[in-house]
C-alpha cells in the first residue's frame, strides 16, 4: 500500500492536468464567446459612467473623482487587451486542428488559460464600476493629480520602423514591474535607438496594466538649466502660474514639485541625460528618489555607462546595434520594395550596404532614405564604394550620423583620451585590437604622460568602453571599434576630411605608386596584409609621418634608404612579416623612434645601429625564432629610456637547438634591472639561475607581466617568499626536473589570468593556484605524475591563519580548463573543495584515471560545455542522476563513438550513477 498510494496520487494529478488541458483546448470557442459577452457588458456600463461624468462636468466647478478616473483608464486598457486576445483566439479556432496538432494544442491551451483569467478580470472590473458619485467640487487648493484636465499618462508618440525593439521593451518592462528596482538606465552609442526605445516604453503605459498614476517625459539635454527642467515638470503636473510665481527660487520650486509628486506614484522618463546630471541633482530639483515605499520609477537614456552610476541606476541595459537580419529588415523597409525590385542585383548590394552600417539604426535609416530614390545598379555600386572609402561624404553621414556619435567623443574630459581614441582608427575595420599592443603603441607615440603610463592607458580604455566608443569583453585583453564609430574617428583624425591623406589605412592587395605618393602628407600610415613582396622600389619622403605600421605582409626586405626620409617617425611596427630576414642599416638613424615592433619576423640579428635609438620606449621581439641573441651590453644597455621589453618564445623554437647561455641571460636581466623607466617585461627564461634571480631579490619583479620557463634543466623547485604581483600569464614547459611550485605570499597572484603547464613529468600538483583568484584560463599537458590539480596537501600547504575557510573555494573566475595526456590524474580537486563560481568550459583528453568531475547540484549549472572522448565519458562516476543529465546535455565528444562506447553509454554509466547516488 505504501507504494500504491503515491502512484495513485501521481495518476490522479496527471488525469486532472490532462482533463484541464483538454477543457482549455476543446472549449476555447465557448470561452471566447463568454469573454466577448463580459466585455460588451463592461463597455455598456462604461458608456453609462461617461454620460454621468459629462453631465457632472457641465458645471465648471465640478471635477472627476479619482476612483472614476482610474476606473475609466483601466477599462480603456483592458478593452485593447481583450480585443487582441479575441483576435488571437479566433485564429486558433479557425485552424480546426486543435486536437491533432501538438503545437497548436499547446498554444490553444495557453490562450484558453489567458481567456479565463481575462474574463474574470473583466467581470471584476464591472463589479467595481458602480459609483455613487462620479464628480465632486473642485477647489484651487486641490493637488494637480486631482485637478481637472490633469494628464495621467504622457502623450503617445507616433512610432514607425521599430525593428528589434520588442524584446528590449519586454526586458525594461520586467524591471518596471520589479518592486526592488526604482531607477533603470538605458545606455549606448548615439544613433542606436535609445530615444526610440524610451518612446515605445512611454506608449506602453497606455496599453498595459500598471499601478502608476502619472508618466512624465523630460528631454534633459533640452533642459540643462534647473529652471528649465523644473518648468517642464510643473507644466506636466499642471501647477498653476499663480502658485509657480510665488516660488521665488529653485528650492521653493523643488519643494512644490516634491510635495505633489510625493502624493502620487509617478514614472519619470528622462531622455538624453548629459554629463554633470546626477541622482543628487534630481533630488535638488524636487524629484523624490524611487524606493519600495513609494513605488515610483525613473527610466533614463544616456550615451555612457558611467552616467548610469551617477544617476544610481539599479539596473543597466545596454541598447545594442541590430543583428544582421533585423538590420536588413529595417534597411529594406526604409528603402522600399519598389526600389529593391527595380534591378535584380540591388538586393545583394543592399546586403553589402546594410553590413557597412553595422546594425546602427540611425545609419540604416539615413542611408536607406538616401537609397530610396536610387533605382539604377550603377547608383548602388557608387554608394557601396563611397561608404567603403569616404563614408563621411555620403549624403547625411556627416550631418546626421556622425554628430550624435561625436558627442560621446566631445564628452571625454581628457584631451589625452581623445587623442588615444583617434589613434585607434589606424587599425583596419573589423579588427580585434590587443589591449597590451594598443597601450604599447600609445606609449610609443608619446600620448601617455603619467608616471605609470600602463595604468593610465588601462584607465583610458575603461573610460572609452564606458562611453561606448570602444567595445570589449570582461577580460580586458582585447577591444574593437564599431564600424560607424571607426568611420567617425577617421573623419575626425583627417580633420573632418579636410586632409584625407593624414591617416591612411589599407588592408591587403597590391600597392600602387599613386597610393605611395599619398604618404608625403600622412601622419599615420597603416598597411596590413599586402600581397607585395617588395613594398616599394624607392625611398618615400614622409616628413610628417609619425606612425608606420606594415604588418602581416609578404615583404622580404626593405630597399636601402627606405627609412632615410622618415626623420619624424616615433612608432614603427613591422610585426607579422614572416619573410622579413633583415632590417636596413639606416633604421639606426630614426633618432626619435620610441616604439619598435619586430615580433613574428625572421630577422637573424639586430642592426648595430639600434644602439643609437636612445629615445626608444618599447621594444617587442616576440616569436622571433631566428633571433638567437640580443647583445645585452652592445645594444640593450644603450636603451636607458626603455619602458616595455617583450621577448616571448614559442615552445618548440629552441628544441634540439643551442640554448641561450646562462651568462647572456643573467646579463640581460641585469641590464633591464638598471632601467629606471621600465614598467613591463615579458620574457622567456631558459636557465634555472635566471629563475632563481627573478624569484629572489630582483628589483624589477613588479614589472614582469608574462613569464615563460622552457627547458630549465636543474630547476627542481620553484619556491619563494615573494612572487610576481603583476604577473598576468605564466607558462612552464619541459622543466623535467621540476617537482614542486610553492609560494607563501598570499596576494602574489592577484593579476594572474592565464597558466599553461606542459611536459613536467615530476610535477605532482598545482596547489599554488589557490592564490590565483582571478585565473581565467588553465591548460595542463603531459604531466605524468599529476594526480590532482589541487591536492589534499592544500591544508598543509596553506597554514596561514588569515586564510581561514577560503581554501574551500578555488578557481572562482576560471572560464576555460584544458586537461590533456595526464595518465595519473584522478581528480581536479578533493571532494570537500568546491571549485568554480562562474561559467566554465572544460576539455579532457587522454586522462583515463579521471573518473569524477567536481560538479554537484549547486554548481552544475555553471558548466557551459565539456569535450572529451566518448569512452571516457561513459565510464564516469556521478554525484547524482540530475547532475549526470545536466552534464550530458553539455557534452560534446571529441572522437567518433565505438561499439564499446555505445554499450557503456547504455549500461556502465547508469550503474555508476546509481552507485554514486547510494554513496
Amino acid at each position: 500500500m505504501d507504494l500504491v498510494s503515491p502512484v495513485l496520487d501521481i495518476v490522479s494529478r496527471l488525469w486532472d492536468f490532462g482533463f484541464k488541458h483538454g477543457a482549455h483546448v476543446k472549449q476555447l470557442g465557448k470561452r471566447l464567446k463568454e469573454l466577448r459577452t463580459a466585455m460588451d457588458d463592461l463597455s455598456d456600463h462604461r458608456d453609462d459612467v461617461r454620460i454621468r461624468v459629462e453631465m457632472g462636468l457641465r458645471s465648471q466647478r465640478e471635477m472627476v473623482t479619482k476612483p472614476v478616473e482610474k476606473w475609466l483608464s483601466r477599462v480603456e486598457i483592458i478593452e485593447v487587451q481583450v480585443s487582441n486576445l479575441i483576435r488571437e483566439g479566433n485564429l486558433q479556432v479557425e485552424r480546426k486542428c486543435l486536437g491533432c496538432c501538438p503545437r497548436n494544442s499547446r498554444k490553444a491551451y495557453k490562450i484558453g488559460k489567458k481567456v479565463l483569467n481575462k474574463t474574470a478580470a473583466v467581470k471584476e472590473l464591472l463589479q467595481n464600476g458602480f459609483f455613487a458619485t462620479v464628480t465632486r467640487r473642485w477647489s484651487p487648493l486641490s493637488s494637480p493629480s486631482t485637478a481637472p484636465g490633469t494628464p495621467q499618462m504622457a502623450a503617445q508618440f507616433p512610432m514607425e520602423n521599430t525593428v528589434g525593439l520588442d524584446s528590449k521593451v519586454e526586458d525594461v518592462w520586467e524591471k518596471i514591474e520589479d518592486g526592488n528596482v526604482g531607477i533603470i538606465g538605458l545606455y549606448g552609442i548615439g544613433g542606436v535607438g535609445k530615444t526610440t526605445l524610451l518612446k515605445k516604453i512611454n506608449n506602453e503605459f497606455s496599453i498595459r496594466d500598471h499601478v502608476f498614476d502619472s508618466v512624465i517625459w523630460v528631454t534633459q539635454s533640452e533642459a540643462t538649466k534647473s529652471e528649465e527642467f523644473q518648468d517642464i515638470v510643473r507644466r506636466k503636473l499642471e501647477i498653476s502660474d499663480d502658485i509657480w510665481q510665488k516660488c521665488s527660487n529653485e528650492n521653493d520650486r523643488a519643494c512644490e514639485i516634491s510635495r505633489l509628486l510625493s502624493r502620487t506614484r509617478f514614472v519619470l522618463l528622462l531622455d538624453d541625460v548629459r554629463m554633470g546630471f546626477s541622482k543628487s541633482k534630481l533630488i535638488s530639483l524636487g524629484i523624490p528618489s524611487p524606493n519600495n515605499g513609494n513605488g515610483c520609477k525613473i527610466i533614463f537614456t544616456a550615451r555612457s555607462e558611467e552616467l548610469c552610476g551617477y544617476l544610481g541606476a539599479q539596473r543597466r541595459i545596454k541598447v545594442e546595434c541590430l543583428p544582421p537580419e533585423q538590420a536588413l529588415s529595417l534597411f529594406s523597409m526604409t528603402v522600399g520594395e519598389e526600389i529593391l525590385n527595380s534591378d535584380r542585383n540591388i538586393p545583394e548590394l543592399a546586403k553589402i550596404v546594410t553590413a557597412r552600417c553595422s546594425g546602427l539604426p540611425l545609419a540604416l535609416l539615413t542611408v536607406g532614405s538616401v537609397m530610396a530614390s536610387r533605382k539604377s545598379y550603377r547608383d548602388w555600386i557608387c554608394a557601396v564604394e563611397m561608404l567603403r572609402s569616404y563614408p563621411s561624404e555620403f549624403s547625411g553621414m556627416g550631418d546626421l550620423v556622425f554628430p550624435p556619435i561625436k558627442f560621446s567623443y566631445d564628452s571625454l574630459t581628457s584631451s589625452i583620451a581623445r587623442k588615444c581614441f583617434l589613434y585607434c582608427s589606424i587599425f583596419p575595420e573589423n579588427c580585434t585590437i590587443s589591449v597590451d599592443e594598443l597601450i604599447d603603441l600609445w606609449i610609443g607615440e608619446g600620448l601617455l604622460d603619467a608616471t605609470n603610463p600602463r595604468r593610465q592607458g588601462e584607465s583610458i580604455i575603461m573610460n572609452l568602453k564606458l562611453s561606448c566608443l570602444l567595445e570589449g569583453d570582461e577580460s580586458m585583453e582585447s577591444v574593437w571599434m564599431h564600424e560607424m564609430i571607426r568611420d567617425m574617428a577617421l573623419w575626425l583624425a583627417r580633420d573632418e576630411e579636410k586632409n584625407k591623406n593624414k591617416v591612411l589605412v589599407a588592408r591587403s592587395g597590391r600597392l600602387t605608386d599613386q597610393e605611395f605618393s599619398k604618404w608625403a602628407d600622412s601622419s599615420w600610415v597603416s598597411l596590413w596584409g599586402s600581397s607585395d613582396k617588395e613594398i616599394i622600389h624607392y625611398p618615400p619622403t614622409c616628413p610628417n609621418l609619425s606612425t608606420l605600421l606594415i604588418r602581416d605582409t609578404l615583404v622580404k626586405a626593405f630597399p636601402g634608404g627606405f627609412f632615410e626620409f622618415m626623420t619624424g617617425l616615433t612608432a614603427l611596427d613591422l610585426s607579422g612579416n614572416q619573410g622579413l630576414v633583415e632590417l636596413p642599416p639606416e633604421i639606426g638613424r630614426l633618432r626619435i623612434l620610441q616604439y619598435l615592433n619586430l615580433s613574428l619576423t625572421s630577422i637573424t640579428k639586430l642592426p648595430t645601429g639600434l644602439s643609437n635609438l636612445r629615445n626608444l620606449r618599447c621594444l617587442l621581439l616576440d616569436y622571433t625564432m631566428h633571433l638567437k641573441e640580443i647583445p645585452p651590453k652592445e645594444v640593450m644597455s644603450c636603451l636607458s629610456l626603455l619602458q616595455v621589453y617583450s621577448k616571448m618564445n614559442g615552445v618548440m623554437e629552441y628544441f634540439d637547438e643551442v640554448k641561450v647561455s646562462v651568462d647572456d641571460e643573467l646579463a640581460l636581466l641585469e641590464v633591464l634591472e638598471g632601467f629606471s623607466c621600465m614598467n613591463k617585461i615579458c620574457i622567456t627564461i631558459f636557465c634555472h639561475p635566471s629563475v632563481e634571480k627573478i624569484f629572489s631579490l630582483y628589483s624589477k619583479r613588479s614589472c614582469i607581466r608574462k613569464l615563460k620557463l622552457i627547458d630549465c634543466t636543474g630547476l627542481t623547485a620553484l619556491c619563494a617568499d615573494r612572487t610576481l604581483p603583476n604577473l598576468g600569464k605564466l607558462e612552464i614547459f619541459r622543466c623535467c626536473s621540476l617537482r614542486a611550485i610553492r609560494f607563501s605570499y598570499r596576494d602574489g597572484f592577484h593579476n594572474l589570468c592565464q597558466v599553461h603547464v606542459g611536459v613536467c613529468p615530476l610535477l605532482p600538483n598545482l596547489n599554488f593556484l589557490v592564490y590565483a583568484t582571478n585565473l581565467e584560463i588553465l591548460t595542463i599537458l603531459d604531466c605524468q605524475s599529476m594526480k590532482q590539480v589541487i591536492s589534499e596537501e592544500i591544508y598543509l600547504y596553506g597554514q596561514d591563519p588569515s586564510w581561514g575557510n577560503e581554501v574551500c573555494k578555488v578557481f572562482p573566475k576560471l572560464k576555460t580548463l584544458s586537461l590533456t595526456c595526464l595518465p595519473s590524474l584522478e581528480a581536479i580537486c578533493p571532494y570537500y573543495i568546491r571549485p568554480f563560481s562562474s561559467p566554465i568550459e572544460i576539455e579532457v583528453s587522454r586522462c583515463p584515471c579521471l573518473r569524477r568531475l567536481p560538479f554537484d547540484n549547486e554548481n552544475v549549472d555553471l558548466l557551459k560545455k565539456i569535450r572529451g572522448e566518448l569512452e571516457w565519458w561513459a565510464a564516469l562516476d556521478w554525484y547524482s542522476y540530475s547532475v549526470r543529465d545536466a552534464c550530458n546535455f553539455k557534452f560534446k565528444p571529441t572522437s567518433a563513438p565505438s561499439g564499446k562506447a555505445k554499450e557503456m553509454t547504455a549500461s556502465t554509466s547508469m550503474k555508476k550513477t546509481a552507485k554514486a547516488s547510494k554513496s
